[in-house]
């Protein structure tokens, strides 16, 4: 790929993730993770009362299965669910948060951070517990590790997910100062091969950024970088 190439590219992803946050009902228009349970309960703008049977949401007027969401007035009500726990989400496009979004502040993009590692599927059924940060620990699914070398010095990532959409969650020297505290990555493995693909350039900043009710993943010590990685976004832009 030519650099300039390389570069459009990179716009394109750049220009796309700006639209995932700032869409009406995008990731900065998040103002609420109501958590449920079978007690009917009155939630904070909005009418009627709602509570849980089995999964599903139920509300005023209408059920919210797992997966679900409604649009009522201008916002949607989203199920949630982590574990055994159920949330209503919902979003607003007049929400603060959305409208006070610039833009994201990344590094150039460079090449030179496009590297090539090795993937080690994991076995089948394993699973590791992930702090959140709200402090619940959730069990995920481990798709694999990812060996990789970072300026001459050998590290390796734990993956959840699958082998074909794998999540990574990872800080390293930069984080908490040029950079959030974490950063994600989204990778897939090579079919018929152990090679893999890791552009930091594609390090993109997690939902919990742009509104105070995610539940983000914190990242397991074994992907806590002791070198910096000067590739991707660093932190939102706010009027």
């Amino acid at each position: 790929m030519t650099e300039n190439a390389f570069d459009d590219a990179w716009q394109s992803w750049h220009t796309a993730r700006l639209r995932t946050i700032t869409a009406p009902h995008g990731l900065a228009s998040l103002v609420a993770t109501h958590w449920l349970s079978p007690e009917p309960q009155r939630l904070d703008g909005l009418d009627g009362e709602w509570y849980l049977d089995g999964a599903a949401i139920v509300g005023e007027n209408f059920t919210i299965v797992q997966g679900g969401e409604v649009l009522v007035g201008g916002r949607i009500l989203r199920h949630f669910r982590r574990d055994d726990q159920v949330a209503l989400r919902v979003l607003d496009p007049q929400a603060p948060t959305r409208a006070s979004v610039v833009d994201v502040d990344s590094y150039m993009p460079d090449e030179a951070w496009k590297l090539a590692g090795r993937f080690t599927p994991a076995a089948e059924g394993e699973t590791v517990p992930v702090e959140e940060i709200d402090g619940y620990v959730e069990v995920e699914r481990v798709a694999g590790t990812i060996a990789l070398e970072i300026n001459g010095q050998p590290v390796e990532f734990v993956a959840t997910g699958t082998p074909q959409s794998m999540q990574v969650v990872f800080s390293d020297a930069t984080s908490g100062t040029e950079t959030y505290r974490f950063r994600f990555l989204r990778l897939h493995a090579e079919v018929g091969t152990d090679r893999i693909e890791v552009d930091f350039n594609r390090a993109y900043l997690p939902p919990c950024v742009f509104a105070d009710f995610y539940v983000c993943p914190l990242p397991p010590t074994q992907n806590r970088l002791p070198m910096p990685v000067r590739a991707g976004e660093k932190n939102l832009i706010r009027r």
